[in-house]
């Protein structure tokens, strides 16, 4: 599987969620479409169902909501989740080129927003 060291050298907006988590379905689609206008200038989003998601129920979820373009990870241990300390869903961690944490949401944010895109 990819990791997250494999993106070195990109930006990447770590969202953590879950199926069952209710502000995720609202903030999904804001999270394609920032994947969709700024994945040409390196910034990657990289999506990650938490907990017990069923692979079948993540395919669904993602279709459900129009966000079909972001990837279908799973940290079914919370084993990620742990060693970045996420407590709740979901959680948004960027990340900068170099790999290092540089702001962190909790909570559903609308990422087509200017101040989020910014």
């Amino acid at each position: 599987g990819t990791t997250l060291q494999d993106l070195a050298g990109e930006v990447v907006v770590v969202n953590f969620w879950a199926t069952w988590c209710a502000p995720c379905r609202k903030e999904m689609p804001t999270l394609a479409a920032l994947q969709a206008e700024l994945g040409d200038e390196g910034v990657r989003v990289a999506t990650i169902a938490t907990g017990r998601n069923d692979p079948v129920e993540v395919d669904r979820f993602l279709s459900e909501v129009r966000a079909a373009n972001l990837p279908q990870w799973r940290d079914p241990r919370q084993q990620l989740a742990r060693e970045m300390g996420v407590l709740g869903l979901p959680v948004t961690v960027i990340l900068n080129r170099e790999g290092q944490e540089v702001a962190r949401l909790t909570g559903d944010a609308d990422w087509s927003s200017d101040s989020a895109l910014a």
